[in-house]
C-alpha cells in the first residue's frame, strides 16, 4: 500500500531555489536593517558618554556639600576627565571617551574657564573664573552631538543628541 499521494516522493527537503529565495528575502532584510542599526549604536554611544560625564559631575557636587569643600571636574586633554581635589589630588578617574566619541573642539568643546568646572561646599559653580559655569560639547564619528551643560546654581543638564550646530539648550 503506497502512503504517499500521487505525485509526491519520498525525497524531502527543501530545492535550491527555495533555499536561494530565502537567503535573498534574508539580505534584503539585513540590508534595510543595518543602517538603522548603525544609528541606534551611534545614539548610543553618544548618551552614554554624556551620561558618564554627568555621573561624574553629579559625584562631585555631592561629595562637595556632604565633605564641605570644593571638588573640582577637570578636562585636562581631548580624551579624559577625572574628579579632583582643589589641589590636584585625584579622587575618580582619569575616565576616557568610548572610542567613537571626543570633544567636539571645532566648536569650543569644554567651555569650562581653565578646563575644568568647580562645585563649591554648597553645590554651586563660581560665576565668574577658573572653575565656574560652562560646557563639554561632545561629538560621534558621524557627527552626532551631545552637550552636558552646569549652570552657576550647580544645576547639570545634558541636551538630547543632535545633528545640526546648535544645541537644543
Amino acid at each position: 500500500m503506497n502512503r504517499h499521494a500521487p505525485g509526491w516522493s519520498r525525497k524531502a527537503g527543501f530545492s535550491l531555489i527555495e533555499i536561494l529565495i530565502v537567503l535573498a528575502g534574508a539580505g534584503i532584510i539585513a540590508a534595510v536593517a543595518v543602517p538603522g542599526m548603525t544609528e541606534m549604536l551611534n545614539n548610543y554611544n553618544s548618551a552614554f558618554a554624556a551620561q558618564e560625564i554627568s555621573t561624574q559631575l553629579h559625584f562631585a557636587k555631592l561629595k562637595a556639600i556632604s565633605g564641605n569643600e570644593a571638588i573640582r571636574v577637570s578636562f585636562p586633554d581631548a580624551n579624559s576627565y577625572r574628579v579632583e581635589l582643589l589641589d590636584g589630588t585625584v579622587l575618580r578617574g582619569p575616565y576616557f571617551y568610548p572610542k567613537e566619541i571626543g570633544i567636539n573642539t571645532g566648536e569650543g568643546g569644554v567651555t569650562f574657564p581653565g578646563n575644568f568646572v568647580t562645585f563649591q561646599s554648597d553645590g554651586t559653580v563660581p560665576a565668574t573664573g577658573n572653575g565656574s559655569a560652562g560646557r563639554v560639547k561632545l561629538i560621534s564619528r558621524t557627527g552626532l552631538r551631545v552637550d552636558i551643560v552646569v549652570g552657576t546654581d550647580g544645576l547639570i543638564r545634558q541636551t538630547p543628541p543632535y545633528h545640526y550646530d546648535s544645541p537644543p539648550f
